[in-house]
């Protein structure tokens, strides 16, 4: 009678040992992270990563507690085969999401979750992105490792069917079953608590990575794609709404002279978006030579931009917050709502309105991650992207490689008519960081082919703005060339530098030249500091501000997957919106700067829930 019980338990007991064994291969992965920590605090992880796991285990549990009980009256299901095949099943699913959240959180910086499927339906862009990887021996290796774990398993659960025969005392067998099912509901909610299991519930310390090493990835991934309050609740209640919006209205108070900085109000605009250009590789150079020589160069041909926060780290994040000035969401992208992105202005439907041709280059597939409905919606017209470029010249796993794009721009811009608003968002600079031309610093390890990648394109830009200044039409032009995020290499310490990207504005339209702006502002000030320059309604735009204004106060915002960050000049701090604390902070920080953080966080989600 107790038998099956026992085979339930023994059961649940491998799950959890399978999931800590995933969270020490998961340590061991991120070794250069985990020697950071202490001892204790490892084993802390394990420990407190232990209660997620028992909730993991217990979903699994439940369509195994339907098995057994009906085995009590249906001798079919006492036989080991259908308990291996379960098992079998289970385990090719859980593998495969194991080894995903080793390199996810590589490249991410958080555990896998449901994001990830948002990626599925680019299948080409999502290869693009892993292609640099192994793939073959990685197959192989899971192959192998599956194969010889399934041998085991199936072996281990012939032996443990024994405790599934026998019918006599049915109805007591059925009711310890049941008891035993029902009691599945207490590791799964994660206790007797009021508040059922969550990301915090494991949360234990200071240290985001020990925090994020006690997750459990596949809980994450299920906890990810049943949640439904994602786009319909705020979660990020931190203070009233009173407050909140009082403290946010106070960082936008602007009411003083505003410098011009171009000496025409109708341009031409060219913006290069710039794929994960960090200022981190601006200040580098390898053997005596720089990674970005061109742009350190063209910094002394307008103003320079030291000290700009990406809203984001993903590019249609950087694209809405650029070109509309609405902020990076945690977790989410408004582009991916055409429902409420298409209540979004955006600068070239500004533009559009005063005349311009626009348009819109990228070698990749803009259907990616649904920016192509973002930027139809903002008027642009053409969209020239992978569909428009010959096999040929498909040189990259993305699609066109940059000098290809560039060259097609310059092509099109010599016959488009005055004024003209073109965006190129470049691309060779995503991983895998392949570029068509021979490598100029040596290592195949991640952070020499990124710098590689961004040199490339370095080389490409300086060669496309050569170009420019030789059309009749560069002496009338502004040209803003700026990153859609920032990148996690080269590594470093402080995880504020991360957000940093660097902006140059120059051409003919700029009056200033060698101008270094270093006061603290956000890719979202882009939009209403362009258009108070030019004459365009910047009311659109309520998340901008205008950084040429003498009494604009300097200070940036940006989100990650889920947290944020705020920095004033003397101070700032990066917050973990799950464990609820701070992560990093430089300065000291008031109670005000951290409420003024937590309000923006607040009020930009909810103003997203609000379209």
């Amino acid at each position: 009678m107790l038998g099956r019980l026992k085979f339930l338990f023994l059961y649940l007991v491998s799950l959890v040992l399978f999931f800590e064994a995933a969270r020490l291969l998961f340590l061991g992965y991120h070794f250069s992270k985990t020697r950071g920590l202490s001892f204790s605090t490892t084993v802390y992880s394990l420990l407190y990563g232990a209660r997620m796991d028992l909730s993991m285990a217990g979903y699994l549990m439940v369509p195994l507690c339907l098995f057994v009980l009906t085995s009590v009256f249906v001798p079919f299901f006492r036989r080991a085969g259908i308990y291996q095949a379960y098992s079998g099943i289970l385990l090719f699913l859980l593998l495969i999401i194991t080894i995903a959240d080793l390199e996810s959180y590589k490249v991410w910086g958080f555990r896998l979750d449901a994001s990830v499927l948002k990626y599925l339906d680019s299948p080409k862009e999502a290869w693009a992105s892993v292609s640099h990887l192994p793939v073959f021996w990685i197959l192989a290796l899971f192959v192998f490792i599956y194969c010889v774990l399934c041998l085991l398993l199936f072996r281990w659960l012939k032996n443990l069917s024994q405790y599934l025969q026998g019918d006599e005392k049915k109805v007591w067998s059925g009711l310890l079953v049941l008891a035993f099912s029902a009691c599945l509901a207490i590791p799964i909610r994660g206790g007797f608590g009021l508040t059922p299991m969550n990301q915090s519930s494991v949360y234990f310390s200071s240290n985001l990575f020990a925090n994020q090493a006690a997750i459990n990835a596949h809980w994450n991934l299920l906890y990810g794609v049943m949640d439904k309050t994602s786009t319909t609740k705020n979660p990020y209640l931190y203070l009233s709404t009173e407050s909140a919006k009082r403290a946010v209205d106070s960082l936008y108070i602007s009411g003083g002279t505003a410098k011009q900085v171009l000496n025409t109000p109708s341009p031409n605009i060219i913006f290069i978006i710039w794929e994960s250009f960090t200022a981190k590789a601006t200040k580098l150079s390898i053997d005596g030579k720089e990674v970005t020589p061109h742009f350190n160069q063209l910094k002394k041909a307008g103003i320079y931009f030291s000290n700009v926060y990406a809203s984001g780290d993903r590019t249609d994040r950087g694209l809405s917050a650029i070109l509309s000035g609405y902020p990076a969401l945690p977790q989410t992208s408004i582009v991916r709502f055409p429902g409420k992105s298409v209540k979004v202005m955006s600068l070239s439907q500004s533009f559009k309105a005063k005349g311009y041709q626009t348009s819109f280059y990228y070698g990749g597939e803009t259907e990616f991650a649904n920016i192509k409905s973002y930027l139809l919606q903002s008027g642009f017209d053409p969209i020239v992207d992978i569909h428009s470029f010959a096999k040929k010249d498909q040189n990259s796993k993305w699609g066109a490689h940059d000098g290809v794009v560039g060259n097609r721009v310059l092509a099109d811009l010599a016959q488009t008519s005055t004024p003209f608003f073109a965006t190129w968002l470049t691309l060779t600079s995503h991983e895998p960081f392949e570029t068509p031309v021979p490598v100029v610093f040596d290592g195949k390890d991640d952070t020499n082919k990124f710098l590689n990648s961004l040199h490339y394109t370095d080389n490409v830009i300086g060669e496309f703005i050569d170009n420019c200044q030789k059309q009749p039409w560069w002496r009338n032009t502004l040209m803003v060339i700026v990153g859609d995020h920032g990148h996690r290499l080269p590594a470093t310490e402080n995880e504020f530098e991360r957000f940093i990207t660097p902006m140059l504005w120059l051409g003919g339209a700029v009056k200033e030249k060698g101008w270094v702006m270093d006061k603290i502002i956000s890719q979202l000030d882009i939009a209403t500091s362009l258009g108070s320059q030019t004459g365009v309604d910047v009311k659109s735009f309520p998340f901008s501000k205008n950084i040429f204004s003498t009494d604009t106060k300097p200070w940036a915002f940006f989100s990650f997957n889920n947290g944020f960050g705020y920095l004033q000049p003397s101070s700032g701090f990066i917050f973990d919106n799950v464990g609820k604390t701070i992560v990093a902070k430089r300065g000291i920080l008031s109670s005000n700067i951290i409420n003024a953080g937590k309000a923006l966080q607040q009020q930009t989600f909810q103003d997203f829930l609000d379209k």
